[in-house]
C-alpha cells in the first residue's frame, strides 16, 4: 500500500493536505560482484611487466581480454562515461568472452593468447616471463565487505554472488574468502552461458533470490556492469579504491530505502 507523504504548499491558501505517493519497495536483497569488490583489482603492475618485456603499451590487456581497458587493471573504469556502449559490451566476441561463458576451455584460451601475440605485441609472448608475473601478481581480500557481507547474512538480508569468472579458476578464487560460507546462490559466468553486463544473468540472480531487480542492491567495479544494472532499476554501488566508502554507500541506500530481511 502506498505510503501517505505531507504535500505543502498545494491549493488556493498554500496549506498541507495529504496524498497517496508510490514510493520504491524496500530492499530485498543484495548482490555482490567478486573480483575488484571482495578481491583486490587483479594485474597491477601490467603496465611495469609491458615495459620491462618491450611490449606496446596496453598490448597484452588487448592481446589477453581484447580490451586495453579491462575493468581488472588498475581499478580502471571505477569514474568517467561508459564507452562504449553496454549493447558492444554485452557481445561474446573474444575469447576471454568466449571463456568466461564457458565456451573455450583455459588451455584454448591460452593457445589463442600465443597465436595472436606476434600481430597484437609485434613478437611472440614470453609466456615464461608471462606465467611467473601472474604467479607473482597479488591478490589481496576486502574484509570490510566481507564483514559486512557476513553481517547481512545474519541479521536475514538475502544476498548472492554474481561474478564473470573462468571455469578452471573456480577452486582458486572460491578459496580466497569463505564464499560457501556466506553465499547459497553464486551465479557465475561460465557455469550459467551469460556474462554481465547482459540483462539475462541479472535477471537470473535476481530470479535465485525471489526478488525483483527494484528491490535490490548490485555492487560492482565495473562501469559497464553497474550501468547495466542501473538500467533494470537495481540499485547500485559503484566500487571505487576504498572498501570503506564503498560499504558505507550500500549502507546509505539500505538506510533510505529500508530493508526487508527474511
Amino acid at each position: 500500500m502506498p505510503k501517505l507523504v505531507s504535500v505543502t504548499g498545494i491549493g488556493t491558501n498554500g496549506g498541507t493536505r495529504w496524498g497517496a505517493v508510490s514510493l520504491p519497495s524496500v530492499i530485498e536483497a543484495v548482490i555482490f560482484d567478486y573480483g575488484g569488490v571482495f578481491s583486490s583489482p587483479l594485474f597491477r603492475g601490467i603496465g611495469k611487466f609491458e615495459a620491462d618485456m618491450g611490449y606496446p603499451a596496453g598490448g597484452v590487456l588487448e592481446l589477453l581480454f581484447g580490451d586495453k581497458g579491462y575493468i581488472g587493471v588498475e581499478g580502471w573504469g571505477h569514474d568517467g562515461p561508459v564507452e562504449p556502449a553496454i549493447e558492444s559490451r554485452e557481445a561474446v566476441t573474444h575469447d576471454w568472452h568466449r571463456m568466461e561463458v564457458g565456451e573455450i576451455t583455459l588451455e584454448q584460451w591460452f593457445a589463442g593468447v600465443q597465436e595472436r601475440a606476434p600481430e597484437v605485441l609485434g613478437q611472440p609472448i614470453n609466456m615464461d616471463a608471462y606465467l611467473t608475473f601472474m604467479a607473482e601478481m597479488p591478490v589481496g581480500v576486502h574484509w570490510p565487505v566481507v564483514h559486512r557481507a557476513r553481517e547481512l547474512l545474519a541479521a536475514g538480508v538475502p544476498i548472492a554472488l554474481l561474478t564473470n569468472n573462468v571455469k578452471e579458476w573456480g577452486d582458486h578464487w572460491r578459496a580466497t574468502f569463505p564464499v560457501d560460507e556466506l553465499f547459497k546462490i553464486v551465479v557465475d559466468s561460465c557455469e550459467v552461458g551469460t556474462r554481465k553486463p547482459d540483462a539475462r544473468i541479472y535477471l537470473l540472480t535476481c530470479e535465485q533470490l525471489g526478488v525483483a531487480p527494484d528491490a535490490s542492491v548490485f555492487i560492482d567495479d565495473n562501469a559497464e556492469n553497474i550501468a547495466a544494472a542501473r538500467a533494470l532499476g537495481m540499485e547500485t554501488v559503484h566500487f571505487g579504491e576504498n572498501p570503506f566508502t564503498a560499504v558505507a554507500e550500500l549502507d546509505a541506500i539500505l538506510d533510505r530505502r529500508g530493508v526487508a530481511p527474511r
